[in-house]
């Protein structure tokens, strides 16, 4: 859902889309927002958990909230934030910046992004496996 910077609450789960994913972070107020920083278009080969400006976080993109029907506490999602703050355990599919997010807000983490990302290439590994065997059967048969 799309949103103005005034209707943020502290604790809420903001994202950005960026070309080819979305970066996912937690509003702590003030203009803040904690979230993974140093991915690979920065330049820095580890990335770590920082605080930064909105401004920063959305990088020229349009800010978005991630609605939860079963949260923790908004103070408890931004303690959990401010707890992760200089980790450097980034990891695209274990432990990237929405596992984070999601981390801080239900205390479980996960990842959309991660979990299609893998659907697709499973789904891509069985069509390119039935594809080949189909082939060989078919070159079995004629020869």
């Amino acid at each position: 859902m799309t949103l103005t910077k005034k209707e943020l609450l502290p604790g809420d789960h903001v994202y950005v889309r960026r070309r080819l994913h979305s970066h996912h972070g937690i509003y702590v107020g003030k203009d803040r927002v904690i979230h993974y920083k140093g991915l690979h278009k920065e330049k820095k080969n580890n990335p770590v958990v920082q605080k930064t400006s909105m401004d920063e976080f959305l990088r020229g993109g349009k800010l978005r909230h991630r609605d939860y029907k079963e949260r923790l506490p908004m103070e408890e999602t931004v303690r959990l934030a401010n707890r992760l703050l200089n980790e450097e355990d980034y990891s695209l599919v274990t432990n990237n910046c929405e596992h984070m997010a999601t981390y801080c807000v239900t205390g479980k983490a996960s990842s959309r992004q991660v979990q299609k990302g893998t659907i697709g290439l499973v789904g891509a590994a069985i069509v390119a496996t039935v594809t080949t065997a189909l082939r060989l059967l078919g070159k079995k048969r004629k020869g």
